[in-house]
């Protein structure tokens, strides 16, 4: 088994504990196991130890031992749960075949506690060892790059040519490398997505991996650091696509009498931004309190301001090119629709470039740009002049719009419940960092680095009650990290950096910030589960 110490998705790094190597490994062709050559029963010899095993020899399969290590050859048969390394037959015929091959790795991925290992032999080359690690495999080794070598055929991590043959080993070991680096700084999936465009399969792949959220997204984490969104597959991603779901399964606007939609930046957050900054001055002129800001963006769809700090939307950068395709206004308006219909706005008020024009035609609002730039003297005073004409001039409660804004972010934080974090309570502190209190207590604050709610015990008693992102331990005083062995259930809601409570038969014994996903945390017996901050 190996403890993972690095996870985005389905790829992890760690180390294998058995044999003393760092996953995802490149295993020579010569000795990649140390396993006996041999997998197949009532028969003499040995074959080749990365031999790829071909689906016909399905039914003469059986598992075998290297010591204490158990490994299971898999095609469509039930995995053994005892095994430690699971070799996936057939590797080389599902190469180009992307459907086949996504459903075979999903599948016995499901199947499978997540420090386990899939091992695919006869494969990996400099183009495709991103994708299939991105998809779960651990485990790769040289044949096929030195079958190439054998060809004089010289690879890259985009195609091969006749050239240099024998640099292919060290080309897929330097690939690795990238590949782990991709994994340990959460950046992955651009490298995934720089890599697929060589070949239609590994294209097709990416977008059949992006239609199963529900496995892939556990365990992406939920903050970050800068995403570079560049391709259209970029819409798909597991944490934007979390973003946009929560919006519509989590999110409940505040009461404002206005909806304001503006344009996002260059600069993020965007309240740091110039564009956002010229806005701020003329909305600061009426009453602010009763306007609620979204920003429409891609890949995010739209932005409530309150959550311009969550992750991806501090974080991401996009290419602009002032030209919105199909799926992008789909994207938007589909969650403004649904902003719209959960508010119940009186007005609403477009502040957004020419380019956006798609939108003002979709709902019908006021136009204060009038196909003038977003921060020219002549749009802003327009914009000025109408939120005055509806909501005067005068500053309403601004407690309780801070209030409300903060009840918004812990409900799309931690889901329903999560706003009790800020009833009785007060905000105190200046913008980014506020602190809820209650009863001179203080519940949580906002970190404005991770864009998240940063829990105290008060406020873990309250989530404690709700009964939401719980981690239940053995009966022990947890400091420092809390690791798996000692975790008995987990909150399937839980992904690697989000804020957790643990409890012990219902009582709450501190919070902290996850290191795995909820279910990782259940199936894991090894590694860090929860980094604690406070403990009772």
């Amino acid at each position: 088994m190996i403890e993972i110490t690095d996870r985005w998705g389905l790829a992890k790094r760690g180390g294998w504990v058995s044999k003393n190597i760092q996953v995802p490994a490149v295993l020579s062709i010569h000795d990649p196991l140390n396993m006996p050559g041999s997998f197949f029963d009532d028969v003499d010899g040995d074959f080749p130890r990365a031999f790829a095993y071909p689906d016909y020899l399905g039914a003469r399969m059986v598992e075998i031992k290297d010591g204490t290590l158990k490994v299971q050859p898999v095609f469509d048969q039930t995995p053994d749960p005892d095994a430690e390394v699971y070799i996936l037959g057939n590797a080389p015929e599902m190469m180009g075949r992307a459907g086949i091959l996504v459903d075979r790795m999903l599948s016995l991925r499901r199947r499978i506690a997540p420090h386990k290992l899939i091992y695919a032999p006869g494969v990996a080359s400099p183009q495709n060892i991103a994708i299939l690690t991105y998809m779960g495999v651990d485990l790769f080794d040289t044949v096929y790059c030195e079958y190439m070598d054998a060809q004089g055929v010289e690879l890259s991590d985009w195609m091969g040519f006749p050239g240099n043959s024998e640099s292919n080993v060290d080309k897929l070991r330097a690939e690795l490398e990238l590949v782990k680096k991709g994994i340990e700084y959460g950046r992955i999936r651009e490298l995934v997505e720089s890599r697929v465009r060589s070949e239609p399969w590994m294209v097709e792949a990416l977008r059949l991996l992006d239609e199963e959220y529900d496995t892939v997204s556990p365990g992406v984490p939920v903050s970050g650091d800068k995403l570079f969104a560049c391709t259209r597959e970029s819409l798909q991603r597991p944490d934007i696509l979390r973003f946009r779901k929560r919006i519509k399964e989590r999110y409940n606007p505040p009461e404002r009498k206005v909806l304001l939609l503006l344009p996002c930046s260059a600069s993020k957050p965007y309240f740091n931004s110039r564009t956002h900054w010229f806005i701020r001055q003329a909305t600061g002129q009426a009453d602010w309190t009763q306007v609620h800001e979204v920003v429409l963006t891609s890949p995010l769809g739209a932005v409530p301001r309150e959550l311009e700090l969550f992750y991806p939307a501090q974080n991401y950068d996009i290419p602009v090119s002032h030209t919105w395709f199909d799926d992008e206004k789909e994207m938007v308006l589909e969650l403004l629709d649904h902003i719209m219909k959960q508010g119940g706005y009186e007005h609403i008020v477009s502040h957004l470039p020419s380019d956006m024009e798609f939108v003002n035609h979709h709902i019908g609002c006021k136009n204060t740009t009038e196909g003038d730039h977003p921060t020219s003297d002549e749009s802003l005073e327009r914009l000025k002049e109408h939120l005055i004409s509806i909501v005067g001039k005068e500053t309403g409660d601004v407690k309780n719009y801070l209030k409300e804004n903060l009840s918004n972010l812990a409900r799309f934080q931690f889901g329903p419940g999560g706003e009790k974090l800020l009833e009785h309570a007060f905000v105190k502190g200046r913008y980014p960092n506020y602190r809820f209190i209650h009863d001179k207590t203080q519940r949580g604050m906002i970190v404005a680095q991770r864009g998240m709610i940063a829990l105290t015990v008060q406020g873990g008693e309250i989530l404690n009650k709700e009964g939401i992102y719980q981690v239940e331990i053995d009966d022990f005083k947890p400091k420092g990290t809390v690791f798996a062995v000692g975790v008995k259930e987990a909150d399937p809601r839980i992904h690697p950096q989000d804020e957790c409570i643990l409890t012990h038969e219902g009582e709450l014994k501190g919070v902290g910030k996850a290191v795995m996903s909820g279910p990782e945390m259940t199936a894991a017996c090894r590694g860090g589960a929860v980094e604690v901050r406070h403990y009772v």
